[in-house]
């Protein structure tokens, strides 16, 4: 127990140390228009390479960084590298957005907004080219995470709410928060077309979302059969291995100028 307790006392600083050597880096998932299956934008994921070549789980680091406060570090280390990324997709579609993950931490601090100004300011992106998500729990904060996301959509960058159906969101509570996209949890999704206890709250979320008029993101569509259900319901946007697992910036680039060259070329050369 007490080296157990010596190892969770030292990964404030191994954290720390990474965000400094430059150990985190991203993958994305694209997130596709589910009329045409096209890729409009992609989710940044962050990932962990230890100097050893060890890969640490992000639900592993993730929860340990929000809690030891490391977490708004490697928020601005996924700005940065996002922001060098931007050029390379913005040269094959001007529309294409990046998404990038609030914690909570970030929905308190000043500095996210100033992370935001940054990006814009290096990346040469516009605004559009940008969208900030966080989870119901990180919205649910008060006054403070209001006047963040406030700064943050006068800046013209969409903010989605993540993982909607998890928290203790109402209809009033979203009506004050000021949003453009709702996103619906995959766990939610995957009971599509089953006879899970839940399978009915997916058309309850997606009616709420119409009657505030957001736009709607479902995640980990796997299925054809979850794909036309949601589209047949209004569901604009989707992400999942239906359309493609998250990957480098490489491959992005790659299958991206495949699919803007060639509309036939499918996600399913990711799979």
């Amino acid at each position: 127990m007490k080296y157990i307790s010596r190892i969770q006392l030292s990964l404030p600083s191994v954290l720390r140390a990474a965000a400094k050597r430059g150990e985190f880096y991203l993958e994305y998932q694209p997130v596709v228009e589910l009329a045409t299956k096209r890729w409009i934008g992609a989710e940044a994921l962050v990932r962990w390479r230890r100097a050893g070549g060890e890969i640490v789980r992000p639900d592993t680091f993730i929860p340990i960084a929000e809690e030891c406060g490391v977490i708004t570090r490697i928020t601005a280390c996924v700005g940065e590298i996002v922001a060098a990324d931007l050029p390379s997709l913005l040269q094959i579609d001007q529309e294409f957005f990046v998404a990038i993950n609030l914690s909570a931490a970030d929905l308190r601090s000043a500095e996210t907004v100033e992370l935001f100004r940054r990006m814009l300011n290096s990346s040469k992106a516009q605004p559009k080219n940008i969208a900030a998500e966080a989870t119901e729990r990180g919205f649910l904060q008060g006054k403070e995470t209001s006047e963040i996301l406030d700064a943050i959509r006068k800046q013209g960058i969409v903010v989605a709410i993540d993982d909607f159906g998890t928290g203790y969101s109402s209809l009033s509570c979203l009506q004050s928060l000021g949003l453009d996209v709702l996103k619906i949890d995959k766990s939610f999704v995957e009971t599509i077309a089953t006879d899970g206890v839940t399978s009915q709250v997916v058309p309850h979320i997606i009616d709420m979302a119409h009657s505030l008029k957001l736009f709607i993101t479902a995640e980990g569509v796997e299925t054809e059969t979850q794909a036309d259900f949601l589209r047949s319901r209004g569901v604009q946007f989707a992400q999942g291995w239906l359309f493609g697992k998250p990957m480098p910036i490489e491959t992005l680039c790659e299958l991206l100028v495949a699919q803007r060259t060639s509309p036939a070329v499918s996600s399913e050369s990711n799979s």
